[in-house]
């Protein structure tokens, strides 16, 4: 088929691919290698170098092909199972959780320019009642998420269900809300320092008047988006790229860029304000980081929580892609504020975690080095 294709089409096409086979490949070899391999086939038609190139992932290729199969004296299920079940966890979740926003939405009378306004939330008061709709439309999209890895991890992956949270066969509620607490000091500290540099730029906004049902939405609801996310993020992707040969750091980093590019379409790193995606990075570094030094997600569940509900309830912020009833509301500050903030509080997490209490690895071993 490819020597059909007209030659300049070709070589047009093997042009367009090779870049994108070059990015997947770190992230998703499976889908990298793939790429490649008709990139430089197609460019091979006319460039030696293309030709040379391809035998190598022409290697790669058959090497995937064996661990789609799966190694019947490994126990790591077969690449075809992870490739299978990701591709159902996120159809579920942006199928039935859109489904589910949707019906909130429309049977609750919300206008578009409401329910998305341009710019984020944060800028504009909104009443309670539809602080709250907003919220509970949002969140309700990620109950089908949390149900979809759930599923995928058991009948498709064919795992046990409590291997996705831990690798260590016990998960420490009380390591959680260790988590959950540190995140929440850490947050309130980097306000602080923010208010600060920057006088005036940090509100005192609360109204308790009708607060409650955003108060609820958000206790109830937010626990289970975060967990969503984490058990895919750091439960299913981390365990799929972790294949016993790559390093701690190079697993995180990958995990920290997949962290951030859903959050791309935040209205907070729109347009100029994209750098500020790397807070997110990091965030994603650190809490994958500490997933595998103690090899399991307890602290990344609590930090997460923590992350979100402060966002709600304390310290809400202008471009948010939430609506908040927080006692505090933050306004933008520079870039490069945002940015340290970010990295400096990725970095005293995961010393903290380490410098205070037993971790996993420590009691267990871990075969991964740092």
């Amino acid at each position: 088929m490819i020597q059909r294709l007209p030659l300049p089409f070709a070589l047009f096409l093997g042009a367009l691919l090779l870049p994108v086979g070059a990015i997947l490949l770190p992230l998703f070899p499976e889908f990298g290698i793939v790429t490649l391999l008709v990139a430089t086939r197609l460019l091979g038609r006319k460039f030696a170098w293309a030709m040379r190139f391809n035998g190598w992932i022409d290697r790669r290729w058959h090497a995937i092909r064996a661990r789609l199969k799966g190694d019947p004296n490994s126990s790591r299920p077969a690449l075809w199972r992870w490739i299978v079940g990701a591709l159902v966890i996120v159809l579920l979740w942006q199928v039935v959780g859109s489904i589910a926003t949707i019906f909130v939405v429309v049977n609750s009378g919300l206008e578009l320019e409401v329910f998305l306004p341009e710019g984020g939330f944060g800028a504009v008061p909104i009443s309670p009642e539809r602080a709250a709709l907003i919220l509970l439309a949002i969140l309700l999209s990620f109950v089908p998420f949390f149900v979809a890895n759930l599923i995928a991890y058991r009948y498709i992956l064919k795992e046990r269900l409590a291997r996705l949270f831990t690798q260590t066969g016990t998960f420490s509620v009380r390591r959680m809300l260790f988590g959950f607490s540190l995140w929440i000091v850490i947050g309130l500290i980097g306000v602080a320092a923010v208010a600060l540099l920057n006088p005036g730029v940090v509100e005192w906004t609360f109204n308790p008047a009708g607060a409650l049902p955003y108060v609820l939405v958000a206790l109830l609801l937010i626990p289970v988006q975060t967990i969503a996310e984490e058990l895919f993020f750091r439960g299913w992707l981390l365990q799929w790229s972790d294949n016993g040969r790559r390093r701690r750091t190079t697993l995180a980093a990958i995990n920290g860029v997949l962290f951030a590019l859903p959050h791309l379409a935040n209205p907070e790193v729109a347009g100029e304000d994209l750098v500020r995606i790397v807070g997110y990075v990091a965030i994603g570094y650190v809490w994958a980081w500490v997933t595998l030094r103690d090899r399991t997600l307890e602290l990344a569940i609590g930090a997460h929580a923590a992350n979100n509900i402060s966002a709600a309830l304390l310290v809400g912020y202008v471009g948010s892609a939430i609506p908040s009833l927080s006692l505090w509301t933050m306004d933008r500050i520079p870039v490069l504020q945002e940015v340290v903030l970010g990295l400096a509080s990725a970095v005293v997490f995961a010393w903290i975690t380490e410098r205070f209490g037993v971790t996993r690895s420590e009691k267990l071993g871990d075969p991964t080095q740092a």
